[in-house]
């Protein structure tokens, strides 16, 4: 009887279990809003819960409405300043464990509205539906700020498990790729936390696992009017949360033409036609603002600070025209950049410091290295059973992330890069984390997967990958919340 159920047990049964237990263990280590702009995401969140409960979401002067029992989230009175209004979890100490821990899943004690002066960033709202479904019902059955913290936090690591887990089991190859890169502190910290990066991680994944089911199936299965919906849904969903993953659809090429039904370059022109007006009105309809940040010609912007005088601090940003007239400076500037903090975005890929860049929530160079490793062994090992791609699909996958990564970059220098500055400021390891698996699976070989299928070892050398970043993981939780008990404010 137990060995027919571990024979039904399936691997992406396993990474949902796993992912979600691990997520909120980091939910519980890493309070509320201590993760990378998590406060902004959390109003965005909100602010679309007053909507879904048909409640008015700002005053007059465009500030958005909160409980009066949630002022407590955004002018935390733990830091003892009546004159400043810190955000609960913007510094991790114990006495934030305290107050949370000791205040617990109770009913809400306040009654009336009040307001928040945090503004959220502007996104598709389909980025904030999950954490806003969560907020909505913590205050449909009256709990308290922390319940309604941990329930909207919560909601959005269900949603990374479950397309993680479909992911996991729709893709035809890299299975433990999707799980080993869904493993690492920083993907886990994203993934209970507010932040739109769970749904961009969310969504990729499940895209990518879709175009590598649709590249690897025969001939004879063709695509059907629901896989266009799906297509066309998904560009929908990603493109306008963060227009940059939208490069991501040109791994459609990797399709074959002949699995439409009346195989052509006209068939495949069409569909690839509307995926394309999809993906491009949907980012003009939510972000034509930001679009025209990255072709800023003349290179001014407004930065957000102040002078010591009162006035506004405008920056001279790099411009479009000036990497036109000199088309080498892209690429010496990328390479400054890399030079100067490749190291650094290996580390903060998997977590190097963990909460908002928090020096002391760190990894050592062991567990980093150790999370890539086993990121690593899982690409080149343990496929048995699974797809072999050709080499010109592996090509194109590579081709795709470094293209992204250019794209991202670039995007990065045009709207956020001072002139005087010859390196890329602004871009996080975080960034690569929705298209990793892409570059990662591009990185076995057919060869490897045929020599590496003679051996069982292979499979267990990957499934041991797993297990001990897994183990890792523990030991990371560990550390912070040691850390975190150690600070007395």
């Amino acid at each position: 009887m137990l060995q027919n159920t571990m024979k039904k047990i399936k691997i992406h049964h396993v990474y949902f279990a796993v992912v979600l237990w691990l997520g909120i263990m980091f939910m519980a280590v890493l309070p509320p809003l201590s993760a990378p702009d998590e406060v902004l995401h959390f109003v965005g969140s909100y602010e679309l819960s007053n909507k879904i409960m048909m409640k008015t979401p700002r005053d007059e002067d465009g500030n958005i409405i909160i409980r009066k029992e949630d002022e407590y989230i955004v002018n935390w009175p733990g830091d003892n300043d009546l004159t400043r209004a810190t955000v609960l979890g913007q510094v991790l100490s114990r006495p934030v464990y305290e107050d949370m821990y000791g205040h617990g899943l109770a009913p809400a004690t306040q009654e009336g509205d009040s307001i928040t002066l945090q503004q959220p960033v502007k996104t598709t709202p389909f980025a904030y539906l999950m954490p806003a479904l969560g907020i909505s019902i913590a205050r449909l059955i009256n709990l308290n700020y922390v319940g309604l913290l941990f329930l909207g936090r919560f909601m959005n690591l269900l949603l990374f498990a479950v397309m993680g887990a479909l992911a996991v089991r729709r893709t035809p190859v890299g299975k433990k790729v999707f799980f080993a890169v869904s493993l690492f502190p920083m993907t886990l910290e994203l993934a209970g936390s507010y932040s739109y990066d769970c749904f961009i991680m969310a969504m990729s994944f499940y895209l990518v696992a879709v175009i590598l089911d649709h590249s690897v199936k025969p001939l004879r299965e063709k695509i059907s009017l629901r896989d266009m919906l799906e297509m066309a849904a998904l560009a929908i969903l990603l493109s306008p949360c963060k227009m940059i993953y939208s490069t991501l659809f040109l791994l459609c090429l990797m399709i074959p033409v002949s699995r439409w039904k009346k195989p052509s370059l006209l068939n495949w022109g069409l569909t690839v036609g509307v995926i394309g007006v999809l993906i491009v009105g949907s980012i003009a309809a939510v972000n034509l603002r930001e679009m025209l940040r990255y072709v800023n010609a003349s290179g001014v912007t407004q930065a957000p600070e102040f002078t010591s005088a009162g006035e506004v601090n405008t920056v001279k940003l790099h411009d479009l025209q000036e990497l036109i007239n000199d088309k080498t400076l892209i690429f010496r500037i990328i390479r400054n950049t890399f030079q100067i903090l490749g190291g650094e975005y290996l580390g903060t890929t998997v977590g190097m410091w963990l909460g908002a860049f928090d020096r002391g929530l760190s990894l050592s160079s062991l567990q980093i290295g150790g999370f890539w490793g086993a990121a690593v062994v899982t690409a080149l090992f343990g496929h048995k059973g699974e797809a072999r791609l050709k080499v010109w699909n592996r090509l194109l996958m590579a081709g795709t992330a470094v293209l992204l990564t250019f794209i991202l970059l670039t995007s990065m220098l045009l709207s956020f890069t001072p002139a005087d500055t010859f390196y890329i400021l602004g871009v996080q390891g975080r960034y690569f984390l929705p298209y990793l698996p892409v570059l990662l699976i591009a990185l076995g070989s057919g060869r490897i997967d045929e020599i590496a299928g003679r051996y069982k070892a292979a499979e267990a050398l990957a499934a041991a990958a797993l297990l001990l970043e897994i183990m890792m993981n523990f030991s990371v939780l560990y550390s912070c919340f040691q850390t975190v008990m150690n600070r007395v404010g």
